[in-house]
């Protein structure tokens, strides 16, 4: 039997999920966006999975945009914001995030900056991958229009201060421009186990994306603040308020709005990552002769383990794992398979021109400890294997 370690890439879909698209489907097949009786039958459907991720978050179902996943509404908030104060404004904006943030957001905003388009401050993490929330209000500028932050990085497992950024963001003073920076939240990672509450968080845009949390593939969600103005990134019809034009992934949106609902509590979330935290803790203590890369303790996400091996390969580390029957990453998946080390990964210093392997292993609500302590002696017999025949 296989072991499936890497639900930060993706988790299985949730059974209840499937049968909750498939009967959508079957019943529901009209164009939401029509005005006959199926397209308002699909549409009230929508409407009820909006109302129920707004739930989650504690704001209101206007508030909602759904997209195509996490890399569209973080392209969404991050240039949305810029575009619009760049129309408003006239100012070169500058925008704060940090060397911890998944790539939809690192390369969009570096790539902004490249252009000459905006000013950007990357914050760095300790060695350890902490932020400290002085750190990024340190940062500001007169002319900061935004402020991106990771809830938890989906590399390393560390977790933000995004409430006290939040709470900080909110007693700051307008800037000369008569500005406050816009303060967007990518909890994508995050929303399995911890709390999102938009309100507690103080956020003005938070992301989110289903097949994180057992749902489908190629459904995401953004919360926009009300009466915070966005530039849209397509043009088209005037789906999703405006702001994501097309129709809609109605069976996604279903998808997702179950798999939101099948969380549970914050409670229920509590309790399932008390009980992956065992198993996280064991792994960590297993595993030898490698370096953990992240945080320990409260300060580290429960599902999340990530371990360089210096002196070996990593495609080889990892193809190795593959053979034995372990699934695991080197760290995001969106760039497996990338001869570039990870910035994450630079920023903890884990890149020394020497030779390494990153392996990340990530455990998921099916994780049983009996898979924990075979894929520990996989991985350690590989390793010392690799390490002896160098």
């Amino acid at each position: 039997m296989r072991i499936y370690l890497d639900y930060a890439a993706t988790t299985p879909l949730d059974q209840r999920v499937a049968d909750a698209m498939r009967d959508f489907e079957l019943k529901y097949f009209g164009n939401p966006s029509s005005q006959h009786r199926e397209g308002q039958q699909a549409r009230a459907e929508i409407d009820f999975a909006r109302a129920k991720v707004a739930k989650f978050l504690f704001c209101k179902p206007q508030e909602i945009i759904f997209t195509s996943g996490a890399t569209e509404a973080n392209n969404l908030a991050i240039q949305g914001v810029i575009n619009s104060h760049i129309k408003n404004y006239k100012i070169k904006p500058h925008v704060i995030t940090t060397k911890l943030e998944h790539q939809s957001v690192y390369n969009t905003i570096q790539e902004l900056q490249s252009r000459g388009v905006i000013e950007a401050t990357f914050v760095s993490p300790s060695s350890n991958g902490l932020i400290q929330a002085d750190d990024i209000i340190g940062a500001i500028k007169d002319n900061t229009v935004l402020v991106s932050c990771i809830f938890v990085s989906n590399e390393v497992g560390s977790i933000l201060p995004v409430r006290e950024i939040g709470q900080a963001l909110l007693r700051l003073q307008p800037t000369t421009y008569n500005l406050k920076p816009i303060f967007h939240v990518d909890a994508v990672q995050a929303a399995k186990f911890y709390n999102c509450n938009v309100e507690k968080l103080n956020c003005d845009l938070l992301t989110l994306s289903a097949h994180k949390l057992y749902g489908p593939k190629g459904i995401g969600a953004l919360f926009v603040k009300k009466g915070l103005k966005i530039a849209n990134l397509t043009l088209g019809g005037s789906q999703e308020y405006g702001l994501r034009p097309g129709t809609q992934n109605t069976s996604g949106i279903i998808g997702m709005a179950k798999a939101i609902e099948l969380l549970g509590s914050l409670d229920d979330r509590s309790e399932a990552a008390q009980n992956i935290t065992k198993l996280r803790d064991q792994l960590i203590s297993s595993v030898k002769n490698g370096i953990l890369n992240g945080p320990t303790g409260e300060a580290r996400t429960c599902d999340n383990t990530s371990f360089t091996f210096f002196g070996l390969d990593q495609d080889t580390l990892i193809t190795a794992l593959d053979l034995e029957g372990i699934a695991a990453s080197t760290g995001s998946a969106c760039v497996s398979g990338s001869s570039k080390p990870s910035h994450v990964l630079e920023a903890l210093g884990r890149t020394t021109g020497q030779t390494a392997a990153t392996v990340r292993l990530s455990l998921g609500k099916l994780t049983t400890m009996a898979e924990i302590l075979r894929a520990v002696k996989t991985l350690n017999n590989i390793v010392n294997r690799l390490e002896h025949e160098k």
